[in-house]
C-alpha cells in the first residue's frame, strides 16, 4: 500500500491565511501605549512634587526675619553703613508689621517710636532697645554719620535682639 498523503484532502483553495488576533491596528495599539505611559509619567511627577511641596514648612515672620539678618551680619564688614543700615531697618520693620500689624513700614522713626508706645507688644526694655536701634540706623541713612563694619554688626545685633525677644515677656508687663 502506498504511503498516505494527510493532507491529500485539502484543496489549495481551502488553506486560510494568518488570522489577526489583536482586536485593533498594531500602530494604534502602539500609540495608545505610549500616551499611557506619559500619563503615568506625568502623573508621577505630579505626586513628586506635591510631596516635596507639602513637605515644605511655610517660615514665620520671625524666622524670616531671623534669616534675613544673619545673612545681613554675615556680610556687615563689607556692606556699606548706608545700605547695610536700610537693609537692616527693612527687614526689623517689614518683621514688626508682619509679626505685630504696626505700620512700621509706613511710619518714619518718631511716628513708629510714637505707635510702639501706645502697643503693648513693647515693655520698657523692648522699646529702649527699638528706640536705640532707631536712633543709630536714622544717623547712618540720614545724618550720614560716620559708621564702620563694627557699627553695621551693632546693628544688626540691635535688630537681632528685637527679633528674638519673646513676646509673651513683652504683653505680659
Amino acid at each position: 500500500m502506498p504511503p498516505v498523503d494527510p493532507n491529500a484532502d485539502l484543496l489549495p483553495h481551502e488553506i486560510a491565511g494568518p488570522v489577526w488576533y489583536l482586536p485593533y491596528p498594531l500602530p494604534v495599539m502602539i500609540a495608545v501605549a505610549v500616551v499611557l505611559l506619559l500619563l503615568l509619567a506625568a502623573a508621577a511627577w505630579a505626586l513628586v512634587r506635591w510631596r516635596q511641596r507639602k513637605a515644605r514648612r511655610i517660615l514665620t515672620a520671625r524666622e524670616t526675619a531671623l534669616a534675613a539678618l544673619a545673612a545681613a551680619q554675615a556680610r556687615a564688614m563689607e556692606v556699606p553703613p548706608y545700605q547695610f543700615s536700610i537693609e537692616v531697618c527693612d527687614v526689623l520693620r517689614t518683621y514688626l508689621g508682619a509679626e505685630h500689624h504696626l505700620p512700621a513700614t509706613t511710619q518714619t522713626s518718631y511716628e513708629f517710636l510714637q505707635t510702639a508706645r501706645s502697643s503693648a507688644v513693647f515693655n520698657t526694655e523692648r522699646l529702649a532697645g527699638l528706640a536705640r536701634f532707631l536712633e543709630k540706623a536714622d544717623a547712618i541713612k540720614f545724618a550720614r554719620a560716620e559708621a564702620s563694619g563694627a557699627d553695621n554688626t551693632e546693628l544688626a545685633g540691635l535688630a537681632g535682639d528685637l527679633v528674638k525677644e519673646e513676646v509673651s515677656d513683652a504683653v505680659a508687663a
